[in-house]
């Protein structure tokens, strides 16, 4: 079978059989697309059966020139592992390659998040809305009722993320039928398709009734046919349409920058903001993997050394021997 075919093959049993998102299927798509390039161009290969260890290696070895993270190393090698064990499973390749493949150690790390301070300040900086003062830049009042919209919205998406800890695919594809507002609850996809319920706090569902009145029906709107757009996902951008990861990405290392804070951030470290702070308030590891999502409690155990002043206070307050 040629590779194209093959890939081809595999995504649909990534969509219809194992169900993944389609982030997941985004990433698999390029990882496996990387690879079939290195055979076409540089190998000459054009079908699954010519497939080998030692061309396998050669490949491994043209990308180390890339200087990928760590993590985004550990995705390859599962993208290429389970495209693999899918060609031998189906008979498409005699050569058993998926148990020859030594993946790398995984190097734990401390993720970058904010402080409980830092926070604080972030939501301090978004409360004044932007000065838009109409005698320095020609601003009509329709436009800057787009432009206080997008405001509300952005203000809404930090708010949303450090609320609830979901993660920035969840939020991206949050539908307002997923909102139940009486209970203050969110009904999020996360990863393989799994649904559970994120919480909302006051200040967070205040923002969130403001944007749905006041901001999202702006967004929404087709200037040119006067008709909303019929998209129903919460977070829309300035077209009308759902508002991307990277859009949000964006958005919160604008929102950062613009605060002075040099630390490197993203909606994951709002994310890990979230259970870092839980745990410093005293919630329990198990409850925070519900939270998150998380499918193994060892993901989640990064955060219980992330507040060693805590463990020490703890220590000294209920070890009987620690006075």
């Amino acid at each position: 079978m040629d590779l194209d075919s093959s890939l081809e093959l595999y995504l649909k049993y990534l969509r219809y059989e194992k169900n993944l998102t389609p982030n997941s299927i985004r990433s698999y798509t390029r990882d496996i697309l990387q690879f079939h390039n290195f055979l076409k161009c540089i190998k000459k290969i054009n079908d699954v059966s010519q497939l080998d260890l030692a061309v396998f290696r050669k490949f491994l070895k043209s990308i180390d020139q890339n200087n990928y993270a760590n993590r985004t190393i550990l995705r390859k090698y599962s993208s290429y592992i389970n495209y693999f064990r899918f060609l031998e499973e189906n008979n498409l390749t005699d050569i058993q390659l998926s148990q020859f493949i030594n993946v790398p150690r995984k190097r734990e790390r401390l993720y970058t998040f904010l402080s409980k301070n830092e926070m604080e300040r972030l939501f301090d900086s978004m409360e004044v809305e932007d000065d838009l003062n109409n005698s320095e830049i020609n601003i009509t009042p329709e436009n800057k009722k787009r432009i206080n919209s997008i405001h509300k919205r952005n203000r809404l998406i930090i708010e949303l993320i450090y609320s609830t800890g979901a993660r920035v695919s969840e939020v991206e594809n949050i539908k307002i039928g997923d909102i139940d507002h009486e209970k203050s609850e969110i009904k999020v996809t996360g990863k393989g398709r799994k649904q559970r319920i994120v919480y909302i706090n006051s200040r967070c569902s205040y923002l969130l009734e403001i944007y749905l009145k006041e901001s999202r029906p702006e967004l929404s709107m087709n200037k040119k046919s006067g008709m909303h757009s019929g998209d129903l996902h919460l977070l829309l951008n300035s077209k009308g349409s759902r508002l991307s990861s990277r859009s949000i990405g964006e958005i919160v290392r604008r929102t950062v920058l613009q605060m002075g804070i040099k630390k490197k951030i993203t909606p994951h470290s709002i994310r890990h903001s979230f259970a870092s702070h839980l745990i410093q308030e005293g919630a329990g590891i198990r409850e925070i993997q519900e939270l998150l999502g998380h499918e193994n409690i060892s993901t989640t155990a990064i955060y219980s050394h992330l507040d060693i002043k805590k463990i020490k206070d703890d220590y000294r307050r209920f070890h009987p021997r620690a006075k």
